[in-house]
């Protein structure tokens, strides 16, 4: 039992090595394309950033500000409103019941109760009702 549990362990290490390996001779396959030496690597991975560029700027509310207690409402400052264009109104429709010849008009007949009614009745789509 001890020896299967260490056999075991030591495949794991293996794998482990094996990989550490693959690793290793790829990062010095692609050093030696690029012309760079291990220092330079090593120069590199402990470079400090560069005073010129600006710090990643963090999340959340500001070091100096303060939040107000549970009972203190903040007065909001409203944000100007954008102008909405409005939407085209759609178009009005003339529908006529062929028994009749009553003649309606809507702007929404896929709602409109009279032309339902009128296409219930005669066993009809509504749609077939325009003129």
């Amino acid at each position: 039992m001890d020896i299967a549990r260490l056999q075991k362990q030591l495949q794991a290490e293996h794998k482990a090595l094996d990989q550490k390996f693959k690793f290793i001779s790829e990062l010095q396959t692609l050093m030696s394309k690029h012309g760079q030496s291990a220092d330079d690597l090593l120069a590199i991975l402990t470079a400090e950033p560069a005073v010129d560029t600006a710090p990643a700027k963090k999340r959340g509310r500001k070091a100096g500000v303060k939040k107000a207690g549970p009972g203190i409402k903040k007065a909001r400052v409203a944000a100007p409103a954008k102008a909405r264009k409005k939407m085209a109104p759609r178009p009005l429709r003339s529908f006529k019941n062929p028994k009749t010849g009553e003649v309606t008009e809507t702007r929404a007949p896929q709602v409109d109760k009279v032309i339902k009614t009128w296409a219930q009745e005669l066993k009809v789509d509504w749609r077939s009702l325009e003129i």
